[in-house]
């Protein structure tokens, strides 16, 4: 059945449609105790009540003196001065600095009359009632004047200010102890489908779990509204109705997911429409992806209907809904947008009479930060992890170029990790990196060896686990660097063995003994994703077996139940097998281990760390160089069955 958009418009239309309805919103204020205000947002400026510091007082122990005293003192030439007395913190001194004395202080004294310095006590001597001073200082040294931070009537924060804890320290010390804020409003969140299931419980065929309430609900927060989650509703115009018309009359926005595109089965259109809406401002977004959106008024109550594959909903969020919430609650304009700009590493094509929302990495290279535009399916979860935002690509503009100045809106200011790494799953890389871990910040997506290869030498990642056999030599990983022409981007470092072969349940129900096993009628099989090394592997022993067998592969992997069901790590593989939803797949003897399953040989791998050229002299990559050559990884290594150390395991491997 053809989808029929009623009211579709572009993206910078939808932002005027929206923003007409913010010019008819007087946003209410109310008064809150400071001890209230975090997260809130100020409905006017705040003015200091009082001088801060509101005296003259010392930063430091020491003595308070007139710094003319000390004028040529020297280590072999010292002051000396009389004590007048001392001044405790909160106390008023009765002290006046004359030529020749001191008075003694504490960190935040306050300053006697006539000092106008405190030289630190680690620069003095004391014997008795005199102290010998070793250094000269100059006036204000070691003092806080007051007012030095704050006058009395200065602006202490702005209206707009989205109050975080270091406002409300600067708040405090100005006396404020109350402030005016816009009211913090309610968003109404709704997921929409017959096949989203509650996050914790069990999926049945053709159901995936709810995961857009969960970004909404944390995206809203941070923002500082407060967050309705009304649940997950079915496709049924009377559920849905009940529950969009609890959600108008509670809050004052309404976003859902889900049920926004024309199709028979998805409902939000028609339901917004039965509750009296007359004001469909657009159904339908000239964007790829994220066309199946809406927005209406239902009286004066906004309802935003999003789409429901996650990465489409985030992107379309951000760039329309984000700016309307944080609006309307007062946010200052700088709050509206995560915008960054960066340079595009690789050149984007753009869409024929539509927008293009391009997910990206970014990453700082040579003092700037670069974007590197990612590979997606509109359904896909995975690109979520790597994603740091997205950029768009207006309609009627063809491409944009590599090295073009780019905008990219952020997901989120997360800071940027030290090492993105990027390849295949390996047990013992994932603890190598836990470990140093707590000196650099990592991330880790696994995506499979030639994946995570690419990425490297694309200068996406840092670095990626590989091990991609070469059928025509029998070794890893160096041949397939050379053959993929990457020998001036990539540098590969040894890393160590690990045993992989076939693994079934315990007992080997089915006496499986090698590959020829999984063409049985009884046997079903679990594969790895098609960019893994074992992948690989697989496929090296299944194109040698087809040809002994005179048939071509394509005619052998076809009778292979389960040839095509991937998983994604050695762990996927054992919980398959230990489920039995698969008898048995290939995984690393580790995991056998681990899960208790049996466990049939194959190879051994070679393990290694391929890492970026550019990355190469990073103070995190060479941390990891260093750990995998020292005595700890050794160590640590003998806990993992299978895994052996190798003689040059650190050392590095360039290319010429």
């Amino acid at each position: 059945m053809a989808k029929v958009f009623h009211k579709l418009v572009t993206i910078d239309d939808a932002q005027k449609e929206l923003e007409k309805h913010l010019l008819s919103k007087q946003l209410d204020i109310e008064e809150v105790d400071l001890r209230r205000a975090l997260g809130r947002v100020l409905a006017e400026d705040v003015l200091a009540l009082g001088d801060y510091p509101p005296f003259d007082r010392s930063e430091v122990d020491g003595y308070a003196v007139r710094s003319s005293d000390l004028e040529g003192v020297e280590e072999d030439n010292p002051a000396k001065l009389r004590i007048l007395g001392s001044v405790n913190v909160g106390e008023e001194p009765n002290y006046r600095v004359e030529p020749g004395t001191c008075v003694e202080v504490a960190t935040g004294s306050m300053l006697p009359r006539g000092a106008d310095a405190v030289v630190p006590v680690e620069y003095t001597k004391r014997v008795g009632d005199v102290i010998y001073v070793h250094r000269s200082i100059a006036p204000g040294d070691n003092v806080a004047y007051g007012g030095s931070e704050l006058f009395s009537g200065d602006v202490v924060a702005s209206e707009g200010t989205l109050l975080g804890s270091a406002d409300l320290v600067v708040l405090a010390g100005a006396g404020i102890s109350s402030v005016k804020v816009y009211r913090r409003i309610k968003v109404g969140v709704v997921s929409i489908g017959n096949e989203l299931v509650r996050v914790g419980e069990q999926l049945k065929p053709g159901t995936v779990y709810d995961v857009n309430s969960h970004y909404l609900e944390a995206a809203l927060r941070e923002l500082g509204a407060e967050v309705v989650f009304y649940g997950i509703v079915r496709d049924s115009e009377e559920d849905l109705q009940e529950v969009l018309r609890r959600a108008v009359d509670e809050c004052d926005i309404v976003v859902t997911s889900g049920g926004t595109s024309a199709g028979v089965g998805d409902v939000a259109y028609r339901v917004v429409e039965k509750l009296g809406s007359h004001n469909m401002l657009f159904h339908g977004l000239k964007v790829r992806p994220g066309k199946p959106a809406f927005a209406s008024l239902v009286g004066d109550r906004l309802i935003v209907g999003l789409p429901g594959f996650p990465l489409s909903m985030m992107m379309v969020f951000n760039i329309l809904v984000k700016p309307v919430v944080s609006r309307f609650l007062g946010l200052r304009e700088s709050y509206l947008e995560q915008l960054e700009e960066a340079v595009l590493a690789e050149k984007v094509i753009g869409y024929l009479g539509v927008d293009r929302l391009v997910p990206v990495v970014l990453r700082k290279k040579s003092g700037k930060v670069v974007a590197y535009p990612i590979g997606y399916r509109s359904g896909s979860v995975n690109v979520l992890q790597l994603a740091d935002g997205f950029t768009r690509v207006k309609a009627g503009v063809p491409y944009l170029d590599a090295g073009s100045v780019i905008s990219v809106y952020r997901f989120s200011n997360r800071r940027t990790v030290d090492i993105l790494g990027l390849g295949s799953h390996d047990y013992l890389l994932a603890d190598v990196l836990r470990t140093l871990g707590r000196k650099f910040s990592f991330k880790y997506i696994v995506a499979g060896s030639l994946a995570g290869l690419n990425a490297v030498a694309r200068g996406v990642a840092d670095i990626a686990g590989v091990h991609i056999l070469d059928r025509e030599t029998g070794t890893y990983n160096e041949t397939y660097v050379r053959k993929l022409g990457y020998r001036d981007r990539v540098v590969l470092t040894v890393g160590y063995l690990r045993e992989v072969g076939l693994v079934v349940a315990r007992g080997n129900p089915k006496n499986i003994r090698d590959f020829r096993d999984l063409l049985r009628d009884d046997v079903v099989f679990v594969n790895r994703s098609k960019y893994s090394g074992v992948r690989v592997l697989v496929d090296s022993i299944l194109e040698d077996l087809a040809g002994s067998l005179g048939i071509s592969f394509e005619e052998l992997v076809n009778r292979i139940k389960g040839y095509y069901t991937e998983a994604r790590t050695h762990t996927g593989v054992a919980v398959s097998v230990l489920t039995g939803r698969a008898d048995v797949g290939v995984a690393a003897k580790y995991v056998a281990s681990k899960y208790g399953l049996e466990f049939i040989p194959l190879a051994h791998e070679r393990f290694d760390i391929a890492v970026s050229v550019e990355s190469i002299k990073t103070p995190a990559v060479e941390g990891l160089i260093n750990y995998l050559k020292s005595e700890e990884f050794r160590e640590l290594i003998v806990k993992y069955p299978g895994y052996r150390v190798l003689d040059n395991t650190g050392e590095l491997v360039f290319f010429e």
